[in-house]
């Protein structure tokens, strides 16, 4: 399985000196090393060798996780990875594939909510995405605004500015 840490120190459960570094660097977090300990020793039973993990993000009470391949594999039948990882952590996980179908993306991590557009404009020489959500599907989101923008920054690596209509 591929993940940002190298896999003798998830498999040892303690960082190396190159691993330390990007640490500090803020290449990759604490949670980030979690999450990839916790993946491995699912992989043992489930066999998500397949998967490719990027990016454990803490959102409060919830966890995003983010892939660069099929997020289907991070998920499981029936939830069960997903849900195995959400125990393990203590709170909810939600994950969402990076660089894929940006809508699909955005739809994944604002479910149940529904997404009514997303637009790019442009800001002071910047290229800014505004994700549209209907008002009515405030209460229907699973985190926060404030972490929302900031995981929906992360999962698009730009600027986001949220749109309530």
């Amino acid at each position: 399985m591929k993940t940002p840490i190298p896999d003798e120190d998830v498999k040892s459960g303690s960082m190396s000196e190159a691993t330390k570094r990007k640490l500090e660097e803020g290449k990759i977090s604490e949670l980030d090393f979690e999450v990839a300990q916790i993946l491995c020793k699912i992989n043992e039973r489930y066999n998500i060798s397949a998967a490719s993990f990027y990016k454990a993000l803490d959102l409060g009470h919830a966890v995003l996780i983010l892939t660069r391949g099929d997020a289907g594999l991070l998920i499981g039948r029936d939830g069960k990875i997903v849900s195995e990882l959400s125990s393990s952590l203590g709170r909810k996980v939600r994950i969402a594939e990076v660089k894929g179908d940006v809508k699909k993306s955005i739809s994944d991590v604002i479910m149940p909510a529904k997404l009514l557009g997303v637009n790019q404009m442009f800001h002071d020489g910047k290229e800014i995405t505004k994700v549209r959500i209907a008002r009515s599907d405030l209460a229907h989101l699973p985190i926060d605004l404030p972490s929302l923008e900031k995981a929906l920054r992360a999962l698009m690596e730009q600027d986001v500015k949220l749109e309530i209509e």
